[in-house]
């Protein structure tokens, strides 16, 4: 089933639809592996500065409900477009899915708040150099402009890890 996941999302990005569509055309096709894919799929495509709370706490739900099993590595690049996208438009919820970026960096060594900000920066770097289509506008846009300034919010992330870590 990784194997399969994984040629899905390593297919992202290649038909000739809108910027989102290309975004996130590996959630829709790992929806028909994991339902709780396409239902993230299909609240995603609504998400706007408009969407209600009950549509967003619908997303928020559907995300967590999503199981992506993998390696830390892939668990964050599976995450990093979803998260960052709805960060983008509903910047509250970092609070509840901030950790889906934390803490598989987390477990991959990083532990310092700037090195993670640079971590995830730099993984936008490299995976918009191997797929210009790997995250939409708004997440290029949370990543550049939001994420250095939730610096407290991070270490918050980085110290509920190191809790987890210990007990």
């Amino acid at each position: 089933m990784k194997k399969i996941i994984r040629t899905l999302i390593s297919s992202f990005g290649n038909n000739d639809s809108t910027n989102f569509e290309k975004t996130f055309t590996y959630l829709e096709e790992v929806g028909k592996i994991l339902p709780q894919s396409k239902i993230c799929f299909d609240l995603l495509k609504k998400l706007n500065f408009q969407t209600t709370d009950s549509e967003s706490d619908s997303l928020i739900t559907a995300l967590h409900k999503t199981q992506y099993p993998s390696n830390p590595t892939d668990h964050f690049y599976f995450f990093f477009p979803i998260v960052s996208h709805i960060l983008y438009y509903k910047p509250l919820y970092e609070k509840e899915i901030l950790k889906y970026l934390i803490g598989p960096n987390f477990a991959n060594g990083t532990s310092e708040v700037e090195e993670m900000i640079d971590v995830i920066n730099g993984a936008m770097k490299y995976k918009l150099n191997e797929n210009q289509n790997y995250l939409s506008k708004e997440s290029q846009d949370w990543i550049t402009n939001e994420l250095p300034k939730l610096k407290n919010e991070v270490q918050r992330e980085i110290d509920i890890c190191w809790k987890e870590l210990e007990d």
